[in-house]
């Protein structure tokens, strides 16, 4: 797609935008990173540069833990590239969409693990019970939905790691929710700090394992593709929930 130089440089002098043409890769990419930390809801960026951005925004994504979506039009010489917070941004497909909620309840047990800390366990317990519910749901999902579709080898494999590891997260944050129940708060913030770095490693794990997998698997087929990512959507959103609590019951 034709890029008008003249219209994109004026866009950039009116809009929370950044032109970074003439820059090399190592000068460049720090400046896009400051710029897209910085995005808000309802916030866009645009950047304008005369050399190929995939491995630099790649590299941004990655530095946020994808809490961006960005796309990129060019004319061959000049890149124009949107900018915009991942949450406000549809997903391409499914595996977009689990990396996405990946980000999404990290937040959200982060806010558990800070109002622990700070003894305020009302607070944390309420947090927890929404981080809790979407964990399930999102559980369900990769283990009884898609592993079995999109494979990556149970017996022996990435998916086989993946089924291993939700079975610990599932049991660290019955720990947490029992903690909470009996009002037992002396270890929490210890309980919720190791479950914190076990969601880290494995949403790392199966990010870059597994998932590269499941995304070729997935959109070899864009009919089936379209179809994970509606009821993936729905049931993430709280549409199969009664067969969720069935799968996790005690």
């Amino acid at each position: 797609m034709a890029i008008d130089a003249t219209r994109s440089a004026h866009d950039l002098s009116v809009k929370n935008a950044l032109d970074v043409r003439g820059m090399s890769y190592t000068e460049a990419q720090p400046l896009v990173y400051a710029a897209a930390i910085r995005l808000s809801a309802g916030q866009r960026l645009q950047v304008l540069t005369d050399s190929d951005p995939a491995a630099m925004m790649r590299a941004v994504a990655f530095q946020l833990r994808d809490a961006i979506s960005w796309t990129a039009e060019t004319d061959g010489t000049l890149w124009q590239i949107a900018v915009q917070p991942r949450a406000e941004a549809e997903a391409k497909d499914v595996v977009d969409l689990l990396t996405w909620d990946h980000y999404r309840l990290d937040q959200q047990f982060a806010q558990v693990l800070a109002a622990a800390n700070e003894n305020r366990f009302v607070e944390a317990e309420n947090i927890f019970q929404d981080y809790w519910l979407g964990l399930r749901r999102h559980v369900h999902l990769e283990n009884n939905l898609l592993g079995p579709v999109l494979g990556g080898g149970e017996e022996k494999g990435p998916l086989a790691d993946m089924l291993f590891e939700h079975d610990s997260i599932i049991v660290q944050s019955r720990l947490v929710e029992e903690s909470f129940a009996e009002k037992d708060y002396g270890m929490l913030p210890a309980i919720c700090a190791m479950l914190s770095g076990s969601l880290a490693k494995h949403e790392n794990r199966e990010e870059n394992t597994l998932f590269p997998i499941w995304q070729t698997a997935d959109n070899s087929d864009r009919g089936r593709a379209a179809e994970h990512l509606v009821r993936a959507r729905e049931l993430l959103a709280g549409s199969e929930d009664q067969k969720v609590m069935e799968v996790f019951s005690r």
